[in-house]
């Protein structure tokens, strides 16, 4: 029983990763509706696309048309804008959580595939567990405050002409994944912490007359 569990719990950690993966790199977590034609067309964690775009505050004027990286020369000169301290610490926040996904899908290939001592079986599934339902938190979290954010009009124009998008959806999903992935881990780790105090369970010496 214990095993099936196990095996549930790291294929939503699987799932959680593919969705974590595609959620963080595609830049579509906000995006203008498509009939309003505005300067702002769509961003993603590392990604800004305008169209005809010019900040206010730079007085070399330079006209924003196309998507562009966050971190690129291009930016530089509106960077403060676009990359607020609550933004970096989203960029953190979901770097670490799926860098934390990530090494749980690996130690949980290694414990399908039995390359961890029997004895520690059961604290491996309840420490990715707990790995598991810590990403909870700070998905939900980020994804709160991202949430919220997004409506301030000093960070983006017209935010009432602009949609939360498929991608804050990927991370969404990834957050749920990761709470039935921990709820399976830490039930199978259980299980198996029960099964091996069972077979250390000191037997009545036997006497023959």
């Amino acid at each position: 029983m214990s095993g099936t569990t196990a095996v549930i719990g790291s294929v939503f950690a699987g799932a959680a990763l593919i969705f974590m993966v595609l959620g963080f790199a595609s830049p579509y977590w906000v995006e203008s509706f498509e009939e309003f034609k505005g300067q702002f067309v769509k961003l993603g964690l590392w990604e800004f696309c305008f169209n005809d775009y010019t900040f206010y505050k730079d007085y070399n004027g330079k006209r924003y048309v196309g998507c562009f990286y966050v971190f690129s020369d291009d930016m530089r000169p509106i960077w403060e804008w676009v990359s607020p301290p609550w933004f970096i610490g989203m960029q953190v926040m979901f770097s670490a959580a799926l860098l934390f996904i990530f090494l749980s899908c690996v130690c949980l290939t290694f414990y399908i595939f039995r390359l961890f001592p029997k004895q520690i079986e059961w604290a491996v599934l309840i420490g990715n567990g707990a790995v598991m339902g810590l990403n909870v938190i700070v998905l939900l979290i980020a994804l709160i405050v991202f949430g919220v954010k997004k409506e301030d009009r000093r960070w983006m124009p017209r935010p009432d002409m602009n949609l939360l998008s498929w991608s804050y959806g990927m991370c969404c999903m990834a957050g749920w994944f990761c709470l039935f992935s921990c709820v399976c881990l830490l039930l199978a780790g259980k299980a198996k912490m029960s099964e091996k105090g069972n077979y250390n369970y000191p037997r009545a010496a036997v006497t023959y007359t």
